[in-house]
């Protein structure tokens, strides 16, 4: 019996959107146009994720420099304290040569390079912290510790990561209140779609009512016909985001070369499931408000 319910709901929602074709197809255009605008907020929420993660990765890690002198036994028992502290990740000791030989290697430095005489560079202890928010008392740290260069002490730079913390926050906000806002909007217009379908098959559904149908298999046609709604139009925006999105970053890499953007292929997958089980769900959820209430009249 289940099975026959099922059946007669597939077939009857195919129908009406058939039958009420110009309507459908704006309940898919509509949708569709406001998938695009959630997918692009995913999209680029997801490559400014990656630009921040890659400053993040890169203001996490501080180097505290040696001061000339400075036994190396010293050295050693203040990494190894810096490694047994839970908030770091890895330690390295980079020595006064080590450090001439990676500056002498950055391609930036080429110049600088040849204008050097001697090695006017500290060793340095490269610490990586496990979360921002320990930067500043691990700087703290190094700067207290008796080994420190008393000049230059450390790299690190609060006011950058404080910012980089900010600008975090407000784009995770910002995404969830678009995301909050394309949500109500796409309900909206599947349900005042789903009532104009109810409203032409209204003697239908009184027939029905009359003859003992119960209320979910008569709301049952009209919920598949708001998730058949919600998945055409993900498929259509997913299908047009996919093109667009690689030459959109390249364009974008091109004119800010500063701001290291890049195409990830496997958020495709991700970008997929999130945009079809968004559509099918706000397909179902416009569907049932718009029949809930004509349907128990």
């Amino acid at each position: 019996m289940k099975l026959r319910n099922l059946k007669f709901a597939l077939s009857s929602a195919w129908q009406s959107f058939w039958r009420n074709l110009a309507v459908s197809l704006a309940a898919v255009l509509s949708i569709t146009l406001i998938l695009i605008l959630g997918g692009v907020n995913l999209l680029v929420g997801h490559t400014f994720s990656q630009v921040v993660d890659g400053f993040r990765l890169k203001v996490s890690e501080i180097s505290i420099n040696v001061a000339d002198g400075t036994p190396l036994q010293t050295v050693y028992d203040f990494r190894d304290q810096l490694t047994a502290d839970p908030r770091v990740a890895t330690v390295t000791f980079i020595t006064k040569e080590q450090a001439l030989v990676d500056f002498k290697a950055d391609p930036n430095n080429a110049v600088f390079a040849t204008q050097i005489s001697g090695n006017p560079l500290d060793a340095k202890l490269q610490v990586r912290v496990i979360d921002l928010k320990d930067v500043a008392a691990i700087d703290l740290l190094g700067r207290r510790w008796s080994g420190v260069d008393p000049v230059d002490p450390t790299n690190y730079q609060g006011d950058f990561v404080n910012r980089m913390l900010e600008l975090s926050s407000w784009l995770g906000l910002a995404g969830v209140g678009l995301m909050a806002i394309l949500v109500v909007v796409s309900v909206v217009i599947v349900m005042n779609t789903i009532r104009t379908a109810v409203y032409h098959r209204r003697k239908e559904i009184e027939v029905m009512k009359l003859v003992g149908a119960t209320e979910w298999f008569v709301r049952g046609p009209f919920v598949i016909e708001g998730v058949m709604t919600g998945l055409i139009a993900a498929s259509i925006a997913l299908s047009l985001l996919v093109i667009a999105y690689q030459p959109m970053v390249d364009r974008f890499h091109t004119d800010l070369v500063f701001i290291p953007l890049s195409y990830d292929p496997s958020y495709i997958t991700f970008l997929a499931r999130d945009l079809l089980i968004g559509g099918a769900l706000l397909g179902a959820l416009g569907s049932y408000i718009g029949v809930r209430r004509f349907v128990r009249i």
